[in-house]
C-alpha cells in the first residue's frame, strides 16, 4: 500500500480559484499528485488521504478527482493522435527524399544530393525518435491514469491546531 497524504486547511484549497463549480482540482494539487505517483512505480494499492481542518465534501471531491482523470485520458488520447499523424507525416517525408537523393545521384551536383538526403535522413530519424521516446511516453501516462483510477480517497478531519 502506497499512501499520499495531502494537508490543507480548508476545502477551497483543493479547487482551482478560477472554476466557481468547484470541480476543478487546483494546478497546486494537480502538480502534487503528479509528482507523488510518479515516485511510486508500483502496482500496490495507491490511497490519497486528504487532511483537512474543517469538513470536506467528499462526492465533490471524488468528482473534481475523476473529472482530472478524464481530462488527462483526452489529453493523452489527444497526443497520442498527434504523435501517430507526425511519425507517419515524417517517415514519408524522409522516404521521399531519401528516394529523391538516390534517383538525382548523378543527375545534379553530390552536394545537392547529400543535402536532399540529410533532409530526409533526418525526417525518418524523426519520427523513430516520435516512436522510441514520444509513444513510451503516452503509455506511461495511461499506466499512471490507472493508478489514479484506482485511487482510494480518505478524508480525515483533524483538529484544529494539530
Amino acid at each position: 500500500m502506497y499512501e499520499i497524504n495531502l494537508k490543507i486547511r480548508d476545502e477551497e484549497e483543493l479547487y482551482s480559484p478560477y472554476d466557481e463549480s468547484r470541480r476543478t482540482l487546483s494546478s497546486d494539487v494537480s502538480d502534487y499528485l503528479a509528482g507523488q505517483y510518479g515516485k511510486k512505480d508500483t502496482d500496490d494499492e495507491i490511497i490519497l488521504k486528504i487532511k483537512c481542518d474543517g469538513a470536506v465534501d467528499r462526492e465533490r471531491v471524488c468528482g473534481a478527482f475523476q473529472e482530472l482523470i478524464r481530462e488527462q485520458k483526452v489529453h493523452n488520447a489527444n497526443q497520442k493522435r498527434i504523435n501517430r499523424i507526425k511519425q507517419l507525416w515524417l517517415f514519408c517525408i524522409g522516404v521521399v527524399f531519401v528516394a529523391a537523393a538516390i534517383l538525382l545521384d548523378g543527375v545534379i551536383g553530390s552536394v545537392f544530393v547529400e543535402l536532399i538526403s540529410i533532409v530526409g535522413s533526418f525526417a525518418v530519424w524523426e519520427a523513430a525518435n516520435i516512436w522510441i521516446v514520444e509513444n513510451p511516453r503516452t503509455r506511461f501516462a495511461k499506466r499512471t491514469l490507472r493508478k489514479l483510477n484506482a485511487t482510494k480517497i480518505v478524508i480525515e478531519q483533524t483538529q484544529v491546531g494539530a
